[in-house]
């Protein structure tokens, strides 16, 4: 019989990385238990640092280790490497580095904003949000950063995109619609459709790994809590339920659990849960804020 996957999780994770956690999970659910490597973002040496833990091992990595802010990691389709952004003042920029840290590369220099670098599944190509035209913009680029192509063209803020399964589609926010939305868009720039369109603020989408579901957070029910819907709208489900703030959601690698961050215990942590929202577990335990991750293998 397979561990329940809290209990996986209660020996691998609470004390090796987070110390002593009151934390408790939601659910007894048996099945596969979580596997790979979450990064994410934490102020807990005073500033913003990318860190890594092995769901595997529960060890912790600091990734990057510097004075300015390191923000929104995304773990390639292979597991090798992350890209992120590094920001001085009112610009952040897109940067590389191994998953065990080092061979850092910055791949874009616009003295512009951008933001929240997503990998392809072959990894040869991102897509970012940015601020180049002087409106929020969608772009992708080649994973060294050459030939950038505008994706989206309209006049209002769009940001935080992902890519279907088949590189053919392109999950963001927009507040094209008045507020924001979850959108998705052809990789060449067509067909541009709202997902959610229900006058709630609907954001940080992310698209499952099949292709069948896109999970993202919603302010829908009062606070900000994670729903998935199905690319055509139908669907909408809510797998969180409570007064905190609940954000950032990503797929595992399997799509069978989401990692997100939540402030349900006074400040932002990395939970993990399953595709349906049981077994919600808390990874990280530590006075800093720790938020926006994202699972690789």
């Amino acid at each position: 019989m397979q561990r329940p996957f809290f209990i996986c999780l209660a020996l691998s994770i609470f004390v090796m990385v987070s110390g002593c956690s009151t934390s408790s999970p939601t659910g007894t659910e048996e099945g596969q238990d979580p596997t790979g490597t979450i990064v994410f973002v934490s102020d807990r040496d005073g500033d913003y640092e990318i860190y890594s833990v092995s769901l595997d091992t529960g060890n912790l990595v600091k990734l990057t280790d510097n004075d300015v802010r390191d923000r929104y990691p995304d773990i390639s389709s292979d597991g090798t490497r992350v890209a992120f952004t590094r920001g001085h003042g009112q610009v952040d920029e897109v940067y590389v580095i191994d998953i065990g840290g080092g061979n850092e590369l910055r791949i874009t220099d616009n003295e512009t904003d951008e933001s929240c670098p997503v990998w392809n599944s072959d990894d040869s190509r991102l897509v970012f949000g940015t601020s180049r035209d002087g409106n929020w913009e969608i772009y992708t680029m080649d994973a060294d950063g050459s030939d950038p192509e505008r994706v989206t063209s309209f006049a209002e803020y769009d940001s935080d995109p992902g890519w279907s399964s088949d590189d053919l589609q392109i999950v963001f926010e927009s507040e094209h619609a008045g507020d924001q939305e979850v959108y998705i868009i052809g990789a060449d720039g067509t067909g541009a459709t709202n997902v959610t369109d229900n006058g709630a603020e609907d954001g940080d989408p992310d698209w499952s790994p099949v292709g069948s579901k896109i999970v993202f957070n919603s302010d829908l029910d009062g606070d900000f809590e994670i729903y998935t819907i199905n690319p055509d709208g139908t669907g909408l489900t809510q797998l969180t339920n409570n007064t905190a703030d609940d954000q950032d959601p990503q797929w595992s690698p399997d799509g069978e659990f989401i990692v997100f961050g939540s402030d349900r215990t006074g400040n932002y942590e990395i939970y993990v849960m399953r595709a349906d929202g049981t077994s919600q577990t808390r990874i990280t335990n530590d006075p800093g804020e720790d938020w926006w991750p994202s699972w690789g293998q």
